[in-house]
């Protein structure tokens, strides 16, 4: 199928595609070449770049409260207690973990929390369950602990690599999500967050989509009125973790 598509999807069929449109709407094709991109302002360049490290940690947690969502900042150290507190705080009883590897855990000094949690019921999203099954398991946890990448000072958002370990529907199915997101990820802007993805897609990074989270779902469409949590988890926190 793959070598179908590629075939398909070569630069002599975009051209044939693209000029059967020009052709069809009676107009010129408009090409890029003749028509550079002028940006007017420096500004994504410029945006926050005045503010030390942490300065841009106290940007990122004001603006994260904007969207309902908390940053708490823990060594990795202090992240397995943290999370014990939390689940026997919140009363969890179904927690979803990704299928991410022992070492990636231990990077964040988990791995003995992600084997002995203290939660009645653990379910993984891994790839080796279909999508119904995934679905299932994130559909009736009380909370799920994910991986992210990047926590972008200027909205409050953090961005996730969908991947096998960690699906979409890992991030909105559960009653209230994890972001765990190492401090080195702080960024200023989302083109900052996407320059970096960018370089990681030149070194291999490969993935179907990158979600990005600003807090839990926020619904005003009923009477204009803010409700949280109709369309997803009622509370995001973004677990950020200083020493890494």
């Amino acid at each position: 199928m793959s070598s179908l598509l590629d075939q398909a999807n070569n630069k002599a069929n975009r051209e044939n595609f693209l000029n059967h449109l020009a052709a069809a709407s009676g107009r010129q094709r408009h090409q890029l070449a003749d028509h550079p991109f002028n940006p007017l302002n420096q500004l994504p360049d410029e945006l926050l770049a005045d503010q030390s490290p942490t300065e841009l940690l106290a940007t990122a947690q004001k603006n994260s409260e904007s969207v309902n969502a908390e940053v708490i900042v823990k060594k990795a150290a202090e992240l397995g207690d943290y999370l014990r507190q939390y689940t026997k705080d919140k009363d969890i009883h179904h927690l979803l973990l990704p299928s991410v590897t022992t070492d990636e855990w231990a990077h964040y000094q988990l791995a003995d929390w992600a084997h002995d949690s203290g939660v009645a019921t653990v379910s993984t999203w891994s790839d080796k369950y279909d999508r119904m099954t995934n679905e299932q398991n994130a559909n009736e946890s009380d909370l799920a602990v994910g991986m992210a990448d990047y926590l972008i000072a200027s909205t409050g958002t953090i961005t996730v690599v969908n991947s096998p370990a960690q699906g979409r529907g890992f991030n909105f199915l559960p009653t209230r999500f994890i972001a765990v997101v190492p401090l080195s990820g702080l960024v200023r802007s989302t083109r900052q967050a996407v320059e970096k993805y960018e370089d990681r897609f030149g070194k291999g990074l490969t993935t179907s989509a990158i979600t990005f989270i600003s807090g839990p779902s926020n619904s005003g469409d009923i009477e204009m009125q803010l409700v949280v949590g109709v369309h997803g988890p009622l509370e995001c926190t973004y677990l950020v973790v200083a020493d890494r």
